[in-house]
């Protein structure tokens, strides 16, 4: 696993951009292949991030399986080919569609299967984000974000779609368990972007494709392709985004939660009594039935 470590500026202090850490590649079968990055490489800086996939499934992979304690998210690349049908104990049957996203806050707990239609090529990441304490207990509910209600931001060079939160003045889906930011965004070679991350946030930014250079507070990062890298919280900060070819991005920023977790495969609970109890419950059928 890679690990991240103490990045020192050049005044002696420690910077707010982390290191460039590289997926671990991941397949399962022929239908699946990931880069995955877990919370463990950033050293606390991916936070409330615990984990995330950028992945291509083309055949069913994973059986129905029970999330707790987190938002299970998926977000669909718009070069998706197909539908990528999702169906939870929340009684939904949604074909999710190229573009767009859908947010399980599964909290107290709600299992899901997804799977690519017949024919479907589904481009797009998987991100758990942890709940705090006060939330795990909380029924679960989704969100479900279309790509036509989607702002779009576009300018000299650049092209970002607003999934979650806002950018600057434009506003996109809100109603997360927690603030959530969340830019898919597009570099042309020689373009840019500017965000401006408010005070106490953290982001992860991470090149999907290309070749992405990360500036902030008077620091440089540069990511290849299936690199990632964070910004610590601090005061309010702009992180400049450059690119010298065709670029694709993920930018997600978010309050740190900083508490302490019991993780068991997708169940994030805040004690080992709270993983076995969920786990009970689910054997004994209490969060609902995934629709036939």
């Amino acid at each position: 696993m890679p690990m991240t470590a103490r990045i020192e500026t050049q005044e002696g202090g420690v910077g707010r951009l982390g290191d460039a850490v590289s997926g671990r590649s991941h397949t399962i079968g022929s239908g699946f292949t990931a880069h995955h990055f877990s919370e463990e490489a950033f050293g606390g800086t991916m936070d409330p991030l615990i984990m995330v996939d950028h992945f291509v499934m083309t055949a069913p992979t994973f059986d129905p399986h029970l999330h707790a304690g987190i938002s299970a998210v998926t977000a669909m690349f718009e070069d998706s080919t197909g539908d990528f049908l999702n169906r939870d104990t929340l009684g939904h049957d949604v074909a999710l569609k190229p573009g767009d996203l859908y947010w399980l806050a599964a909290a107290s707990g709600a299992a899901h299967e997804e799977r690519p239609a017949e024919g479907a090529r589904v481009h797009a990441l998987q991100i758990f984000v942890n709940l705090p304490g006060r939330l795990k207990t909380e029924p679960a509910r989704s969100l479900h974000v279309r790509r036509d209600e989607v702002p779009i931001l576009e300018g000299q060079g650049h092209r970002v779609r607003v999934l979650l939160g806002r950018s600057g003045g434009t506003v996109g889906t809100e109603g997360t368990p927690e603030e959530m930011t969340m830019l898919d965004g597009f570099l042309e070679r020689g373009g840019g972007f500017a965000h401006e991350l408010p005070e106490g946030r953290q982001a992860w930014l991470y090149a999907v494709s290309g070749r992405l250079v990360i500036r902030c507070d008077g620091e440089e990062r540069r990511l290849e392709a299936g690199f990632a890298t964070t910004v610590r919280a601090g005061s309010p900060t702009w992180v400049v985004l450059k690119a010298d070819e065709p670029t694709h991005f993920v930018l997600m920023a978010a309050k740190p939660i900083r508490e302490s977790f019991v993780r068991r495969g997708p169940l994030v609970m805040s004690t080992v009594a709270d993983v076995e109890r969920t786990l009970a419950g689910y054997a004994k059928g209490e969060y609902g039935r995934i629709p036939a």
